[in-house]
């Protein structure tokens, strides 16, 4: 009889379900928004109801519950700390028993970044890999790393917060609290800001332009877009992104020694763009015996990254 995995990736904005066999094949799925606001039972009982309709659809074995969730969380426990686009009714908050009793199915809840790492190594670009790092690079800079062939949680459970190391001591004031954080000098929320500001000193682009007149509204998919056509500002500002997620690649290969750091998320959508610079800053500041490779991939999975880590995620705890 074939085997199941329940997934579900919860996000602020949107949740998604899919039923998703041991090989990665989603066989049915189901999206709607979030709705956050209306309160945590409310998105609780919806998630609850979609996962058992999709449930419905299988004739096969489900061997559990694979929960991938936007918010620091205790991969034993499942317990979740300051979600920041949940509510501050989630703090604390474990859904899995919740959930296990809803449904009599064992249940997993990992951040969604993590089991990024754990998706790619299953389905995606990690597949064969014994020692992989994921890098998410989107609105902030997420991951996670997988050891020996398993996902390294840390001590408590928050290992991989790879977006806060410090890559400029000196750099601007992230919202984690820390300075000089690669999330906050190369995510594409990072790339809008840095943007704006060159325009506000008056730097002549095409980009205002392509904004409406709005330099307010100028983010990362449109200085992607000028860069693309060469428009000059553009250009550097991608090239100076491209320099400081180097800085962020080059301490992971110093302290991981991974056979592949595999990125996804918005910005590694113009990862072709960013290589060139990334490859160079490597061959120049990487210790020597890590010339001359470059162990970088480009996700395979693309949305679906979180979720089907949710589903590697449930597969991998049902057979221990």
């Amino acid at each position: 009889m074939s085997r199941y995995a329940l997934a579900a990736d919860v996000g602020g904005t949107q949740t998604r379900v899919a039923l998703v066999d041991a090989v990665g094949g989603i066989s049915r799925r189901h999206a709607a928004e979030t709705l956050a606001h209306e309160g945590r039972d409310a998105v609780m009982g919806r998630l609850a109801d979609a996962l058992e309709h999709v449930a419905a659809s299988q004739a096969g074995d489900v061997v559990g519950v694979g929960l991938s969730v936007a918010s620091p969380t205790d991969p034993e426990t499942g317990v979740m700390y300051n979600p920041p686009n949940l509510g501050d009714e989630w703090h604390l908050y474990t859904p899995k028993p919740f959930l296990q009793e809803r449904l009599s199915l064992p249940v997993w809840a990992v951040n969604d970044a993590t089991l990024g790492a754990l998706g790619e190594h299953a389905f995606g670009a990690g597949r064969g890999c014994r020692n992989m790092v994921y890098m998410t690079v989107s609105t902030g800079i997420g991951g996670g790393i997988v050891i020996d062939g398993k996902l390294y949680a840390g001590a408590s459970g928050f290992g991989g917060e790879i977006g806060h190391m410090t890559i400029d001591r000196n750099g601007p004031l992230d919202n984690c609290g820390n300075v000089g954080c690669l999330e906050a000098l190369a995510s594409g929320t990072a790339l809008a800001r840095i943007a704006q500001e060159r325009l506000a000193l008056g730097e002549g682009s095409a980009l205002i332009e392509l904004a409406g007149g709005d330099i307010g509204r100028v983010d990362a998919r449109v200085v992607a877009e000028a860069a693309l056509s060469g428009d000059a500002l553009a250009v550097s500002l991608m090239r100076e992104v491209a320099v400081n997620l180097a800085s962020g690649i080059i301490n992971l290969m110093h302290i991981f020694d991974p056979q592949l750091i595999v990125i996804g998320g918005g910005v590694a959508q113009n990862l072709d763009m960013l290589m060139p610079t990334i490859q160079a800053e490597v061959e120049r500041r990487a210790m020597a015996h890590f010339r001359g490779a470059m162990p970088v991939a480009k996700s395979q999975l693309g949305d679906d990254v979180s979720l089907l880590g949710a589903a590697a995620l449930a597969f991998a705890n049902a057979a221990e």
